[in-house]
């Protein structure tokens, strides 16, 4: 029973006092006996190794948690009104893509600008210009004002502040955490990310059915302000004097290109993402015609195979959570790469509907295991004078390899079956990771001799 007290109490001291009262806690109790010495140097050793044991983190994830739930509002809700609007597919896909194509066409540029600027301003820059922006939107839509045009251009705009905000997001956590808490931090920004991409979708659908779209914009810009609060509230860790020999945008853009292509596992490890995008993840975008055309389901069925996707995207993140060694990580991206070809594999022939949504769960694990895996190997790697522009290509990779992934898969589906697809894509993709997982091995020994 005290030990559930302590579970509970976990909960709440860590945002509180950076779970230093936790630690005060445990170790009180294993003086007084009431815990084992070997069980409270395993919750003692669990601490120091999250993330969310550090003040500063504990206060800036619940900001970010908060408003990516406002983000996945907002999208849902410009998808919707799209569909509203013009009832056309095509259209509802433009817009989709508005949304998206500014952080995929423009992600370098942002890396650039999170290396160049003050990422606390920058992150507040940010966060106004989203905030104004759904203002503007929710006012138009309330005055029923709102177009297709109208709604295609504020999409465009909020790509834009959404694209720029991914390499500021994940560059943050460098100063606000030491070093080897740095694989812990973006495994918790995931883990934010796919709660909030879980649960975004319902929260829309209840907020635009009770209240409206216009609401729905306000209450994006509502839940900006906590992550407002909690970048005044951290304490700042120094930043490294940047160091650099080009004055200009382009220069800087092309100092990164050429240090990610030359380092021994970086490059690779960005082809690593990119190659379980296009072949993985593009499968999974497939899910409305894998529900009806192998399973013979319908709304009901894929929405049961979605979440079982996004549960195992956020189990996937949890455990990104708990891997702090470099080499332990690669093994890991690369499993799951490996994994996916297997669930691939099995998903093309398989027609039952319960083994399918096993498989499913199974993809969106071994996906996010790759794709986070990979972000926090590249946090632990790269230099700090390119940690913006590189992340901003890690965003490209993974966002622009889904997107191409799922129109390539697509077509091909289309001339084929997706059963094939699938099969196709599962043998290329583990001929493919083997070759990369060998060249990441090199790269690992030159890093070592370098």
């Amino acid at each position: 029973m005290w030990y559930q007290s302590c579970i509970l109490l976990d909960s709440v001291v860590f945002v509180g006092n950076g779970g230093a009262n936790l630690l005060g806690v445990w170790e009180y109790a294993a003086a007084a006996g009431l815990l084992t010495p070997y069980s409270a140097e395993r919750k003692l050793g669990l601490l120091s190794t999250s993330a969310l044991s550090n003040r500063n983190f504990a206060i800036y994830f619940s900001g970010t948690l908060i408003v990516l739930h406002g983000l996945w509002i907002y999208r849902l809700t410009v998808s919707w009104l799209a569909w509203e609007l013009t009832h056309s597919v095509f259209l509802v896909g433009v817009v989709s893509f508005c949304q998206f194509a500014p952080g995929i066409v423009l992600g370098p540029i942002f890396g650039v600008a999170a290396d160049r600027y003050d990422l606390v301003r920058t992150a507040m820059f940010i966060h106004g210009g989203m905030m104004i922006l759904s203002l503007v939107l929710a006012a138009i839509t309330g005055l029923d004002r709102l177009t297709i045009e109208i709604l295609a251009g504020f999409a465009v705009l909020q790509g834009m502040m959404g694209g720029a905000y991914t390499p500021t997001r994940l560059s943050l956590i460098t100063q606000l955490v030491p070093r080897e808490l740095f694989a812990s931090a973006t495994g918790y920004l995931a883990v934010a990310f796919n709660l909030s991409r879980f649960m975004g979708p319902a929260l829309a659908g209840l907020v635009i059915t009770l209240l409206g779209a216009a609401w729905a914009f306000g209450l994006f810009a509502c839940l900006i302000i906590p992550a407002m609060i909690s970048l005044v509230i951290v304490e700042i860790l120094p930043r490294k004097a940047r160091k650099s020999s080009n004055a200009s945008v382009l220069g800087d853009l092309r100092d990164g290109l050429q240090y990610t292509l030359t380092h021994p596992t970086i490059r690779w490890l960005l082809i690593l993402v990119a190659t379980n995008g296009v072949l993985a993840r593009g499968v999974l975008e497939l899910l409305p015609a894998v529900t009806e055309v192998l399973f013979g389901g319908g709304s009901a069925e894929f929405a049961a195979l979605t979440t079982a996707a996004g549960a195992g995207a956020i189990v996937a993140s949890i455990v990104v959570t708990r891997t702090q060694n470099s080499e332990r990580l690669l093994r890991i991206a690369s499993s799951a790469a490996l994994a996916s070809s297997c669930l691939l594999l099995g998903l093309g022939m398989t027609e039952n509907y319960w083994i399918g949504i096993s498989i499913v769960a199974g993809l969106g694990c071994s996906c996010t295991l790759c794709g986070v895996g990979v972000q926090a190997l590249i946090q632990l790697k790269v230099d700090d004078n390119f940690r913006g522009r590189v992340l901003g290509l890690w965003g490209v990779f993974a966002i622009g390899a889904t997107a191409v992934g799922g129109l390539l898969l697509g077509s091909v589906a289309r001339v084929s079956s997706i059963s094939t697809t699938a099969i196709g894509s599962a043998i290329i993709l583990a001929v493919l990771v083997v070759l990369i997982g060998g060249a990441l091995i090199r790269g690992q020994e030159l890093e070592r001799h370098s």
